[in-house]
């Protein structure tokens, strides 16, 4: 096993608003979905990088590690802690206290910022008291977790535009684990609030199906019903079968196999047609749900 060395760096040097020099990364991107922002940091060298950082009022950063090999000692006072990282392996960064940590490279995160906005709007939905804070065994583990980063990993580095939808269903699913896993948020009484009548999801559905309004979220359409984005979600899959953004992608899945079915179209027009990122997007999703390619499905014999 070849240890990690450390070389001379020049001054100039560029660090990302995290403390890591980010021309060492070989992926270094950066998604910001309502109060929360994530972030994909990976560095396939065992390079040794010593990240210090003052306190600030950030809030708290998680990390979620995506696969094996990563270590990094971590200074507190005169005492330090090494930390071994495996797959869902995560740690908890109050920013509010003074970070050094030495980084010995090979590593694969994704990053979770959850600034004090969130936790706040967070409780004032359920209604119940506010997240004081969060905290996790220095070797914890969690397969709950670093299955929904490995989704959200997978949506933002997906080719095309970003599914917004996804991303900020998934971030809700990701901040309300961690504050109820790691916080003290309580799970509210949910039979006081969360039903959707008719009408609210008709309005529901011809607002997630209205392509005038691209940059919607998951939040306007729960303001719309009156309801917080967690109760929403739950409320119309209970009423639907499906998340919204699932109930979206199979509602532009079918209008895209009518066209495939009854017009000469491009698949490349079809897949801008009915709102999918390009026709990679568009193949990908109808492979998922119709069971075929819409170029093989075009072609299958009739009747």
């Amino acid at each position: 096993m070849t240890s990690p060395v450390s070389t001379p760096r020049p001054a100039t040097m560029k660090k990302d608003s995290l403390g890591c020099p980010s021309n060492l990364l070989r992926k270094d991107l950066q998604v910001e979905s309502g109060d929360i922002t994530f972030y994909r940091k990976c560095m396939d060298q065992p390079e040794l990088e010593r990240i210090a950082m003052p306190a600030c009022e950030r809030g708290f950063l998680v990390g979620v590690s995506l696969n094996s090999g990563h270590r990094r000692k971590i200074f507190r006072g005169a005492q330090s802690i090494d930390r071994r990282f495996h797959d869902h392996s995560i740690y908890i960064r109050d920013f509010s206290e003074d970070y050094r940590a030495d980084l010995y490279g090979n590593f694969d995160f994704l990053l979770v910022e959850l600034p004090h906005t969130f936790l706040t709007r967070l409780a004032d939905e359920h209604n119940v008291p506010a997240v004081r804070g969060l905290i996790c065994r220095t070797e914890q583990e969690d397969a709950v977790l670093g299955h929904l980063a490995g989704a959200l990993a997978a949506s933002i580095e997906a080719p095309g535009s970003l599914d917004t939808l996804l991303i900020e269903q998934l971030g809700l699913a990701i901040g309300t684990h961690l504050a109820r896993r790691y916080g003290d948020l309580r799970p509210a009484d949910e039979r006081i609030k969360g039903a959707l009548s008719a009408a609210s999801v008709t309005r529901a559905k011809d607002m997630l199906l209205d392509r005038a309004r691209e940059s919607l979220s998951i939040a306007d359409v729960a303001r719309e019903c009156n309801l917080s984005r967690g109760y929403f979600i739950r409320a119309f899959a209970k009423a639907t079968g499906s998340t919204p953004h699932q109930w979206l992608l199979e509602k532009r899945t079918e209008q895209a196999r009518q066209l495939v079915e009854t017009t000469d179209m491009t698949l490349s027009a079809i897949a801008q047609s009915c709102g999918f990122a390009d026709q990679s997007h568009l193949s990908r999703v109808f492979l998922k749900l119709v069971g075929a390619p819409p170029g093989a499905w075009r072609r299958r014999p009739a009747g």
